[in-house]
């Protein structure tokens, strides 16, 4: 085949191709924010981020996924290399050792405070107050463990308070978070220390229609610093992950937590 044959059909097949289908530019990828978030924080955390969605339009098909544990065990997670772009825990001192350890990006900043209740059985007599936890009736007391969860350590302190711990320790019943443990006071239990948060959405519900009742604290019968909520940003290169951390710092990120029990400054 001479070289004229040759390069007439070289040409061609450079014409076909360009009268071909051009190929697609390539999909701009979906931006991703990883959040671990305590498990007090179940149910706000959904209005938390459809609120965000909303303020930030261009954030509005992000994929925003949430893992939901006890604080000490996502700590252990995120030393493990887990990858997450954002703590939310349930206390200060877990994301100050994440920041002391260089594992955040700057330093840990307070967004709420939780607050605990006792829930219990409407069958029970607690008008003497948390002393009832002593009486015959109760036989199993859930709370968080308290060296994964800050509501557990909040538990022991009120109970400590009312000079009941020592009697009632052998009735304790621990749940891996503080949600398992609400869980605990719905199937089996006679009463259970959770967070506030907890009585709005579902679980909310759980409580009205397994008949429990609330009681709550004041804030001197426990170590309020101990329930300081605080966040921490975990990479520093996620622009979602930045802009979700500054809004959760806002005025109607603080409103969304008060709604749902929370105290914020």
């Amino acid at each position: 085949m001479n070289r004229g044959l040759l390069l007439l059909l070289f040409m061609v097949q450079l014409m076909v191709s360009g009268c071909g289908p051009q190929s697609e530019p390539a999909r701009q990828e979906r931006p991703v924010l990883h959040i671990a978030a305590a498990a007090n924080l179940s149910y706000v955390i959904d209005e938390l981020t459809g609120l965000f969605r909303t303020r930030f339009p261009q954030y509005a098909s992000a994929d925003i996924r949430v893992t939901k544990a006890s604080s000490g065990s996502l700590t252990a997670q995120i030393r493990n290399n887990a990858p997450y772009d954002l703590f939310l825990a349930a206390n200060t001192a877990y994301p100050e050792a994440l920041y002391n350890d260089s594992l955040s990006v700057g330093e840990p900043v307070v967004y709420a405070e939780g607050v605990p209740v006792l829930v219990y059985s409407k069958t029970l007599d607690a008008s003497r107050g948390i002393g009832f936890l002593t009486d015959d009736e109760v036989s199993r007391i859930a709370i968080a463990q308290p060296e994964l969860a800050p509501y557990g350590q909040a538990a022991v302190d009120i109970m400590r308070n009312a000079e009941v711990y020592d009697r009632v320790v052998s009735k304790l019943v621990y749940g891996s978070s503080v949600t398992q443990t609400f869980q605990h006071a719905v199937t089996a239990v006679d009463a259970a220390f959770i967070a506030q948060s907890l009585l709005y959405g579902d679980t909310g519900n759980e409580v009205e229609k397994n008949g429990l009742l609330v009681m709550e604290f004041s804030p001197d019968e426990y170590q309020t610093a101990l329930l300081r909520q605080a966040m921490v940003l975990l990479d520093g290169e996620n622009r979602l992950a930045a802009d979700f951390f500054d809004f959760i710092r806002g005025f109607e990120a603080r409103e969304v937590f008060k709604e749902y029990g929370y105290r914020v400054e």
